[in-house]
């Protein structure tokens, strides 16, 4: 009974995002004149530490580039997860952000402070996996008020084999305070493998589409992510973990 409940929720919602998704590539072919385009670098490594069979300490260090920009930032997170059901995992984090203005986006260097809490649907059939993530974020900034956003996530996975798991996502962020409006779009292609029994490496493209700034972003990026389990505990539905970039 709560599978097929979670399956008709989660299959109604993708079926409802379906309109949505059109619409936003229509806007993303149309994109003002005045946006910024550049090609980035995404790179992160983690270091997992499995503190029981449903609770999980992530603690990871990214850097972000362009070929244009140049170095964007820095970041340090600490994340914990917390696995409630098979159905449903429950989470937050922290982040702190080293960020390098940019001229063509008239933003200057400051760091960041991030807040966030989440909540993940996942919905498992066989060898396909759909999942739907919720997060609800603070951010700090030294020169404009504080932001709160909502981050609606959509992915689906297949498990190619027992340790390559490729995927597909959508993601829609909300700015909520200081003013409420639609901001940006991402969507991924990537894929998971867990080449070691402790060692996960994710590789993905993604495609973000802001809107509503005055010098809206278009970026094609492209994601490495290494993960490293420093204590590992099995459970009896044992899988990868797969990468989730911010």
């Amino acid at each position: 009974m709560i599978r097929t409940a979670i399956a008709v929720t989660v299959e109604g919602t993708v079926q409802r995002a379906i309109p949505s998704v059109a619409f936003l590539l229509l806007l993303a072919g149309t994109a003002d004149a005045q946006s910024v385009s550049d090609n980035k670098l995404w790179l992160s490594a983690t270091g997992e530490l499995d503190l029981t069979r449903a609770t999980q300490l992530g603690l990871t260090a990214s850097m972000r580039s362009g070929a244009d920009s140049g170095l964007d930032q820095l970041r340090a997170e600490v994340e914990l997860a917390h696995r409630v059901t098979d159905y449903l995992a429950v989470g937050g984090a922290y982040y702190l952000t080293s960020k390098d203005g940019n001229a063509r986006l008239d933003t200057r260097d400051e760091v960041r402070h991030r807040l966030l809490g989440q909540g993940t649907l996942r919905l498992r059939r066989d060898r396909f996996e759909l999942s739907y993530r919720l997060r609800l974020q603070f951010t700090t900034y030294e020169f404009d008020p504080d932001h709160f956003h909502v981050r609606n996530k959509l992915k689906a996975a297949v498990s190619a084999t027992k340790h390559v798991t490729p995927y597909a996502a959508l993601e829609l962020i909300h700015l909520a305070s200081p003013k409420a409006e639609y901001r940006e779009t991402r969507f991924y292609l990537g894929v998971d493998w867990r080449f070691r029994k402790r060692t996960e490496l994710g590789i993905y493209y993604l495609r973000q589409v802001e809107t509503n700034v005055n010098t809206p972003e278009l970026n094609n990026v492209i994601g490495i992510g290494i993960t490293y389990t420093l204590r590992h505990v099995k459970r009896p539905n044992d899988e990868v973990s797969g990468t989730d970039p911010d």
